[in-house]
């Protein structure tokens, strides 16, 4: 059923609109139809070739296809419901076959007349349609057969596509995002901090690697022009941030559009960029040109992926899924109810949002490591209700705690790096200076144990360098830190500076990111 409507598509609430109106979100098609009128519905989708633009045909009651007369148009064979993705099928207005109801004209005595005189010129025209339409078809078929045999063998010339081809109807991130470079050589991973972007951009980068391609990964703006034109992939991470004013937002876009226009547009490097909710929430109009809409927005997530975040996290940490119905012999584990499982499934994406101020990916990685073992069943339901609460709750008790003096300056001392904290290469001045601060005195061989031990709760190991296995820490450490000891911020480099939390903030970002983070 094609239901007419009087709006244009929403192209900017896609993927949300999908899932509300269809069962299946990969069944959605927002297009027009043979009349030119707007309307969605939700059928199978098939296969468009370049060039060529979807419309529902309402005589035939199924989805066909027209020439694209825009100026952004499909390059390759594509699935109609990704056509929304190209901005030449949204705008273009379609050459195609149009219906229209005949005048309802009475005959005449005249028109009576010619009826019988013409019959048999009317039978012989049929019959020589009927021959030339057969010919036509016999010439259309064969051409055809022969271009989709050709496009058949370029697809086993390249395993690679023909596995993503295979995956059309997967939803997790990681597939949507390599669907999205089969479109285009740009595309953004949105989503609020904590939602997976930086962790889901170096599986890619792994993945790639694996393949041989060139991959080059940027997190300071300074390093953007020194991106070249090759083949390969350019990874840019961490460039925005929740505390950035509207110029200095302006100022690393215009430099990412550059590098697009430079090394994407007229060469074939894909660009893949992260962006985080707040900032293109905050300044909409600067990410409006095209080429921003090709976005996985992972604050969408599929009740499937959430499943295998939770199962992954309570495999890591020794936790298992006692069902309502049987009992669970490991009594060694940590036990999480069926109730407490379930609770991740049903939860609005549109509450976490508002609510948490961290991804759900970022909440059940530090709720599964965070919560002591004979509380975790009791806690677990409303930590992910509220997870920023607990975590500076949980952070502010270490630092308070006497007993715990070379964790918490362990955890100082990596909260200060912009990077990673490398054993072999200490600053020695700001490591005396927290034990001054904290009354503390151990060796760097006392630094290391204690570092490793914390790998358990906040900090993961990677070639002797350490940092937080959830970038979200960081932030609230330092806030707490600052709090406690004003003077430990002229230790910090111009990247930290620059980030964190301060009164001085225009009102409405200070304001906008003080809700997210849910500090008092």
């Amino acid at each position: 059923m094609f239901n007419i409507i009087e709006t244009s598509c929403p192209y900017n609430n896609w993927v949300i609109t999908a899932r509300k109106l269809c069962a299946d979100p990969d069944r959605y098609h927002c297009l027009i139809d043979e009349f030119s009128r707007t309307g969605w519905t939700c059928t199978d989708p098939i296969w468009v070739e370049a060039d060529k633009c979807p419309v529902f045909n309402t005589a035939a009651n199924q989805l066909n296809y027209g020439p694209c007369a825009g100026n952004i148009c499909p390059t390759s064979l594509y699935r109609s419901s990704l056509y929304h993705l190209y901005e030449g099928c949204r705008t273009t207005v379609l050459e195609i076959t149009t219906y229209s109801k005949p005048p309802n004209v009475s005959p005449t005595s005249e028109t009576k007349e010619h009826v019988s005189t013409s019959r048999l010129a009317l039978a012989m025209g049929l019959i020589v349609g009927i021959l030339a339409i057969c010919i036509i078809a016999v010439v259309v078929a064969v051409t055809y057969y022969r271009r989709r045999k050709k496009r058949k063998g370029s697809y086993q010339e390249d395993p690679e596509e023909k596995k993503e081809m295979l995956t059309l109807d997967d939803d997790r991130a990681l597939a949507r995002t390599k669907r999205a470079f089969q479109i285009g050589k740009f595309v953004v991973l949105k989503g609020i901090q904590g939602a997976g972007k930086t962790f889901l951009a170096e599986r890619l980068r792994e993945e790639w690697i694996k393949q041989n391609a060139d991959v080059k990964w940027i997190c300071e703006q300074k390093y953007i022009s020194e991106i070249s034109e090759g083949i390969g992939y350019c990874i840019l991470d961490d460039l925005f941030y929740e505390l950035q004013l509207e110029k200095e937002v302006l100022e690393v876009r215009n430099m990412v559009d550059e590098l697009y226009e430079r090394v994407s547009l007229n060469g074939d490097r894909k660009i893949l960029l992260t962006v985080t909710s707040l900032i293109m929430n905050r300044y909409p109009s600067l990410f409006a040109k095209h080429h921003y809409q090709n976005m996985i927005d992972l604050d969408q997530l599929c009740d499937e992926e959430l499943k295998e975040i939770l199962e992954f996290h309570m495999e890591q940490n020794n936790i298992v899924r006692v069902r309502n119905d049987c009992k669970n012999g490991n009594i060694s584990a940590t036990q999480m109810s069926e109730e407490n499982y379930q609770r991740i499934m049903p939860t609005k994406v549109s509450d976490i949002v508002k609510t948490q101020g961290i991804g759900m990916p970022a909440s059940i990685a530090l709720a599964c490591r965070l919560i002591e073992q004979n509380k975790f069943d009791e806690i677990f339901g409303r930590w992910i209700k509220t997870p920023m609460l607990w975590l500076h709750s949980n952070l502010k008790r270490l630092l308070d705690d006497d007993n715990k003096k070379l964790s918490i300056i362990a955890l100082e001392l990596v909260a200060f790096q912009a990077d990673t904290l490398n054993t072999e290469d200490i600053n020695f001045d700001l490591l005396n200076k927290l034990m001054k601060l904290e009354n503390c005195n151990f060796s760097q061989d006392c630094l290391t144990v204690t570092l490793k031990e914390l790998e358990r709760t906040y900090l993961e190991e990677k070639d002797g360098r350490f940092t937080f296995r959830v970038p979200v820490v960081r932030k609230v450490l330092l806030k707490i830190i600052f709090q406690k000891y004003p003077e430990l911020i002229t230790w910090c480099d111009d990247k930290i500076q620059k980030r964190r939390v301060c009164d001085s903030l225009p009102a409405n970002i200070f304001g906008e990111y003080k809700k997210s983070f849910h500090f008092k």
